[in-house]
């Protein structure tokens, strides 16, 4: 079987997720560090988004797509549930964790301080403190689902490997990394996966600025 190569910048937590995923199959790939929107993208992805999973004549866009190929594809421990109804609380925190906490803990609060599009480059305070009321919400109920060790479960599925790219980046920002530390649950899970060889060894350079 030819290897998988998966395509996009390593910081993106997306990437990232696919890549964590991929590890904890025990499935070797490639790395191709292509940023959203470039031109070698315009055949893969129907917009132009990351990741993108290559095997041979095989082309997945979509991370979830991408996690349940390689989950279904490949010997290795499973990262759903074969039970239906465990792997329907599993979906759904996957989808709780990508469609609700992502874009308010990424896109609003990590993005105000990436791309904060003030003239010296430097967050707006009153962007970022918008933020604030979601980001809190939205860690409370996180830091809840995370009591029985893993992302609303008793094990490892692809919920945690969605989860953890998030953490991690927020881990890195003063007030988010203030209300984690205060949190019961969410730094020490997020110590727990970050020791996890899938994790460790897919850990991409820090992010920008």
């Amino acid at each position: 079987m030819p290897p998988i190569e998966i395509i996009g910048i390593p910081q993106s937590n997306f990437v990232w997720a696919a890549r964590i995923a991929a590890g904890e199959k025990g499935v070797p790939h490639v790395s191709t560090p292509l940023p959203p929107g470039h031109p070698d993208l315009a055949g893969l992805h129907p917009l132009g988004r990351i990741p993108v999973l290559r095997q041979g004549e095989l082309v997945l866009a979509e991370s979830r797509a991408i996690m349940a190929f390689i989950d279904q594809a490949f010997d290795g421990p499973a990262l759903m549930p074969r039970d239906p109804r465990a792997a329907a609380r599993a979906e759904q925190w996957v989808s709780l964790i990508v469609t609700a906490a992502e874009p308010v803990l990424i896109r609003q609060h990590l993005f105000a301080y990436l791309f904060p599009g003030t003239a010296d480059g430097r967050p707006d305070p009153g962007r970022v403190e918008a933020t604030l009321p979601g980001l809190e919400r939205h860690l409370a109920w996180l830091d809840a689902a995370l009591e029985g060790g893993f992302a609303g479960g008793q094990a490892f599925t692809l919920a945690d490997a969605y989860l953890v790219p998030i953490l991690h980046w927020l881990r890195g920002l003063p007030l988010a990394g203030a209300r984690m530390a205060a949190a019961r649950h969410l730094v020490p899970y997020l110590d727990r996966m970050m020791a996890r060889p899938a994790v460790a060894a897919t850990v991409p350079p820090p992010l920008p600025g």
